[in-house]
């Protein structure tokens, strides 16, 4: 006796609800967790961002290039808040690639008013080897600019300041201690606050807090004896 194969089952009204069901709660999450989407309402896109969701550049290859360029101006929280808002920015593009019946336009600030940190050749590279078989030539000049954007945001409002450090300067007779961003900046400042001082000076010390702009002045034949 012979049977016949049971042919597969078709996805009900109740499937298809369930289906967006889903698709809301994954918008939802990730609304909640700022991340793409951001509450806006994606229609068909969830199902879109599920496929793409895994392509983004790597945390650690863009980190490691802020910390070559960056180390001196911005802390690991900055870095934190750069590669989270260009991985989100990247995620929403490829979204929006793999979507073309949605006409989505980011708002990029002009490029003649950001200032370039990292040299553009080294960024596209970082991105290029990550997303090159995955994002079109113009989405990659999208990312590039938008993470040099967010960059210069960084820098004029960083989520830390550093202290600047405290340098101990000296000379034959005298120590200097002033605080500054470098050693050039504090030699410059000890010279521009005592001009009679054109001698070479040695570094003794870095580090702590002063109040800013301030050179103090240590003759060490009266304070060292």
């Amino acid at each position: 006796m012979s049977k016949s194969i049971p042919s597969e089952p078709q996805p009900t009204i109740d499937d298809t609800i369930r289906y967006q069901r889903l698709m809301e709660l994954v918008e939802a999450e990730d609304a909640a967790n700022g991340e793409v989407g951001c509450g806006r309402n994606l229609e068909n896109q969830p199902s879109v961002y599920l496929k793409t969701c895994g392509i983004n550049i790597s945390d650690e290859k863009l980190r490691n290039l802020l910390r070559e360029y960056l180390g001196h101006l911005l802390m690991e929280v900055d870095f934190d808040s750069i590669v989270t808002q260009v991985s989100r920015f990247i995620e929403s593009l490829l979204v929006q690639e793999s979507a073309p019946s949605e006409n989505h336009k980011s708002k990029l600030t002009p490029k003649e008013s950001v200032v370039e940190y990292i040299p553009t050749s080294e960024l596209k590279q970082c991105i290029e080897s990550e997303l090159g078989e995955f994002c079109s030539s113009s989405a990659i000049e999208q990312i590039i600019h938008y993470t040099c954007q967010v960059i210069h945001n960084s820098i004029l409002q960083p989520r830390h300041k550093w202290p600047q450090p405290i340098w101990v300067l000296r000379n034959l007779e005298k120590m200097y201690i002033t605080q500054a961003s470098s050693l050039d900046a504090a030699i410059t400042r000890v010279k521009a606050q005592y001009p009679h001082e054109t001698g070479e000076l040695q570094v003794i010390k870095v580090g702590g807090l002063l109040a800013p702009n301030q050179v103090i002045s240590l003759d060490l034949s009266d304070n060292f004896r």
